[in-house]
């Protein structure tokens, strides 16, 4: 064998050596990666494993039997005025601490999340509950979907382009109300604005209930009077409508254009 033939022998062996230490590095890599994969898997099995759930139908039973529960909603402002369960409370980060202070650790605390698939949100939540001594909580599956999913009651701040919010309202001219108040028909009225605005002027008899407060006001409105709410414009009256119904008043209307449209006419203001 000559010195060329023994050079070329010498190259094809460096070169076939260094085939053999890149798919070595590749095989150990993709090793690895499985092995990460693997563990990720597991960390996120432990992470959802740390409470137990509970069904729209078994919640529903529960709020209907009227068991003390406490039911902590974790999705954002935003989504929680529009829609949530009655009696629900909206906490994120900075709140929770505060709210689970308030709350007998005997209680059962239903945590409700977004739907089937958010978990981490929920179970960071889980992870405070335990860490702060709670022991009865658990999950509703599928969050505020599962439980809208089943056809469960919701209340909600209405949206002005669903037909469905739109029949939950009724409304009368200022006049039909001057007629009302003048033949002391029994309609209890509900002025929804800030006490600021109702202390300058309201409508007579009225009573002030802010439209952030009328779920938690809900039983200082009795379910044997037509019910007249009213706001600061046509946009609260709607929203305040549409929240009365969801939370059981039926015999209940606007009064269309809200307090400006009764200004507007010079009809009686109390101070």
């Amino acid at each position: 064998m000559n010195s060329k033939q023994k050079n070329e022998n010498k190259i094809i062996l460096i070169g076939m050596g260094l085939i053999f230490l890149i798919s070595s590095f590749y095989i150990i890599k993709g090793l690895g990666d499985k092995v990460d994969d693997g563990q990720v898997e597991k960390k996120q099995e432990e992470l959802f494993s740390d409470y137990t759930y509970i069904t729209a139908s078994e919640l529903d039973k529960k709020i209907i039997a009227r068991e003390k529960i406490s039911l902590l909603d974790i999705r954002d402002s935003a989504n929680f005025e529009k829609n949530h369960i009655e009696g629900a409370l909206n906490v994120s980060d900075q709140n929770l601490s505060e709210i689970l202070q308030k709350i007998p650790k005997e209680d059962l605390i239903i945590v409700i999340g977004y739907d089937y698939d958010r978990k981490k949100e929920e179970s960071s939540v889980a992870q405070v509950l335990s860490e702060s001594g709670f022991k009865n909580f658990k999950v509703l599956t599928g969050g505020i979907v599962g439980w809208a999913e089943e056809g469960n009651k919701l209340i909600s701040s209405g949206n002005k382009e669903s037909a469905l919010d739109w029949s939950k309202v009724d409304q009368i001219i200022p006049e039909q109300l001057k007629l009302a108040l003048e033949s002391n028909y029994p309609v209890f009225i509900v002025d929804v604005r800030k006490p600021f605005l109702y202390t300058n002027g309201h409508i007579p008899k009225a009573v002030n209930i802010p439209l952030e407060e009328l779920e938690k006001r809900k039983s200082d409105i009795p379910f044997s009077k037509e019910i007249l709410v009213y706001g600061n414009n046509s946009d609260e009256d709607f929203s305040a409508a549409v929240k009365l119904h969801d939370l059981g008043f039926l015999a209940t209307f606007t009064l269309q254009g809200g307090f400006s449209a009764w200004q507007e006419k010079r009809f009686e203001i109390e101070k």
